[in-house]
């Protein structure tokens, strides 16, 4: 086995890869090359693919005829004058049972990193995720559950995650009224997916009250299963309304709305701390579908 730094040539292969990688994680469709090569183009220079990252980087491991597994390696710009740069695993792969391969991937990412005097590496966090990755808020996918057992065996730990909820062939019933009053609107406009996004807002007395917004799942996929679907981005109710229907009553009323846009399906999400969002949701008619968690690991520069 031999770690080759990535080469535009070998997007075609390492889309293959991926997508093996991914398959039965929820959300999750087949990338082309094309695709692919776009989500790594910033390795290929060293460049950055967003304002947060530069000094991008992929390793592939290769048996000599074929692409096994890839690393890519970011680093993370500080969020503030006076704050640390980190390191940034946005993706590891590699196939299950070949252990020592993922090893070598992590190892070649985390050099990488060394050499640039970072101490933090945070795997699978939300400044690094490829946008066709699951969906907007994902994480490491509890299904990549030997992708997550390397990591905490070199000593990272779960910094953060994001629990996902599918609601299959959703049909919400009428939403009662909630015990506030407001005014209602909603606004149904073009996304990046075949179908509209969703927005409901109310108000009072002019001033915002709370908000649900859906999109479509065609923003972070191109696949046709995913056009489907609609993902609630945020749902949101002012804190001296909370506990008195306003937010059941969006969250039912943009899934209506959704549903006369064309959607069958419908998917949420919450941190994996906030229990009162998690109730909520599954008790509303939503499954748990996925568990997702980033990972951290401090070392010695």
């Amino acid at each position: 086995m031999e770690i080759l730094k990535y080469v535009p040539q070998m997007s075609a292969e390492l889309a293959e890869v991926y997508n093996a990688a991914v398959r039965g994680v929820p959300h999750c469709h087949d990338v082309g090359a094309e695709e692919f090569a776009e989500a790594l183009s910033a390795a290929a220079d060293g460049s950055g693919s967003t304002e947060k990252m530069h000094s991008e980087a992929a390793f592939v491991a290769t048996d000599g005829a074929r692409a096994l597994g890839l690393v890519h390696v970011a680093v993370e710009r500080p969020e503030g004058p006076a704050g640390p740069e980190k390191g940034l695993i946005r993706f590891l792969a590699y196939p299950r049972g070949r252990r020592g391969t993922g090893q070598a991937l992590l190892e070649a990412g985390e050099d990488y990193l060394r050499r640039r005097g970072l101490g933090r590496v945070e795997a699978f966090g939300h400044k690094g995720r490829y946008r066709f990755y699951h969906l907007g808020c994902a994480l490491l996918s509890d299904r990549l559950d030997h992708v997550r057992a390397l990591l905490q065996f070199n000593g990272y730990e779960a910094c953060c995650g994001e629990v996902f909820l599918d609601w299959p062939d959703c049909e919400p019933p009428e939403p009662a009224p909630a015990d506030v009053e407001a005014e209602i609107s909603v606004t149904v406009q073009p996304g990046r997916g075949k179908r509209p996004d969703v927005a409901v807002q109310a108000t009072r007395d002019g001033e915002w009250a709370g908000s649900c917004e859906c999109v479509s799942c065609g923003k972070y996929s191109r696949a046709e299963a995913a056009q489907d679907w609609t993902y609630t981005v945020g749902l949101n109710v002012a804190g001296g309304l909370q506990g008195r229907g306003l937010g059941r009553y969006l969250l039912r009323r943009a899934l209506r709305e959704a549903r006369g846009a064309g959607y069958r399906h419908a998917a949420i999400s919450t941190g994996w701390d906030n229990y009162r969002a998690f109730l909520f949701y599954s008790n509303y008619g939503y499954r748990v579908s996925d568990w997702t968690y980033a990972f951290a690991r401090e070392r010695d520069r």
